[in-house]
């Protein structure tokens, strides 16, 4: 019986060591037909795509439900942590059967001031966690009309996933002088202005939501029905704005559409027509995955490494 467990133990641990996120496993598509299918305005986005034992090993991580749903279907509470409020948390309970997963660079509406998420979360069912979390609204700190159950001030709305450099300014540098500058950089940027110098309020801006509809409109979904899909590298003009990449086809599929704001985002505000080469973007990711025990240290100041239950589920690069 031993030997069997060890013989067990041991097809795992081989089976875990090919399925490392490393160029092997993950390839990224650079065909002529894709580039030119999925390259729009300033803005180009590679599909990556796992191989079968990548797939295999992480089909046991199992699904899950983003925050936008939780949100719109009441499945989540999302509160100020106390009746006072405080600026860099938050208390999330999961009212669902399901299991929920936030990603790092989601921004949530609502509360005494909107907040951009601070980290990746994995929330089951019935659970109460607390949220690392940053001010993307500065001038409001006001009670909102909605209360949670525990009588805080409530998120009752989703904003998609922030600009590039507002995640890695809340996710990497943890820093809110920094988020609300580039907040206001962004805004600017988009001849957006706001009585609450809310990020958001890009939003309501009719130039800028006509001009990311055209983006959408070329990008949304776009491998919904690819299983193989696990993550993407974005680009403008010479150079790479960043990479997700998620551990499975579930996790990629839930997040990608929100992601696409941000990149989007980015190559509306700071980009250019696309001249990198897909040769170059291939030697980025080569250097992403190059080795996936110096992964983590290497994202360190550059990105950001996820990891649930002894499992990287996302992995992202700014």
């Amino acid at each position: 019986m031993k030997t069997h467990l060890l013989i067990a133990a041991f097809l795992t641990l081989s089976f875990s060591g090919f399925a490392q996120y490393n160029s092997e496993n993950l390839e990224l598509t650079t065909n002529e037909y894709s580039v030119e299918r999925y390259t729009f305005e300033n803005l180009r986005i590679y599909p990556i795509r796992a191989n079968d034992v990548f797939r295999g090993y992480h089909q046991s991580v199992g699904t899950f439900k983003n925050l936008e749903s939780a949100i719109e279907d009441d499945d989540i509470e999302v509160t100020e942590s106390s009746a006072s409020g405080t600026v860099n948390t938050l208390f999330a309970e999961n009212k669902s059967k399901d299991t929920l997963y936030i990603m790092a660079g989601e921004v949530v509406k609502g509360g005494k001031q909107d907040r951009v998420i601070g980290q990746d979360m994995v929330i089951a069912p019935g659970e109460k966690v607390n949220l690392a979390a940053f001010c993307v609204e500065r001038g409001r700190w006001t009670q909102s009309s909605s209360k949670g159950k525990n009588g805080n001030d409530k998120f009752d709305g989703y904003f998609n996933t922030s600009s590039r450099e507002i995640r890695k300014a809340a996710i990497v540098d943890k820093n809110q002088g920094e988020v609300w500058n580039k907040v206001a950089e962004i805004t600017a940027g988009n001849n957006v202005s706001s009585r609450t110098s809310a990020y958001t309020a890009l939003d309501g801006d009719r130039d800028y939501k006509e001009t990311i509809d055209k983006y959408m409109k070329q990008f949304k979904s776009a491998w919904d029905a690819d299983n193989k899909v696990v993550g993407v590298v974005a680009v403008t003009g010479d150079k790479v704005i960043g990479a997700d990449i998620f551990a499975t086809h579930n996790l990629f599929v839930n997040s990608y559409n929100s992601l696409l704001h941000s990149y989007i985002t980015d190559a509306m505000t700071n980009g250019k027509a696309v001249t990198i080469t897909s040769e170059e973007v291939q030697k980025y990711l080569d250097r992403f995955l190059a080795d996936e025990a110096e992964q983590e240290k290497a994202l360190k100041g550059n990105g950001s490494m996820f990891k649930h239950k002894n499992r990287k589920l996302h992995m992202a690069a700014f």
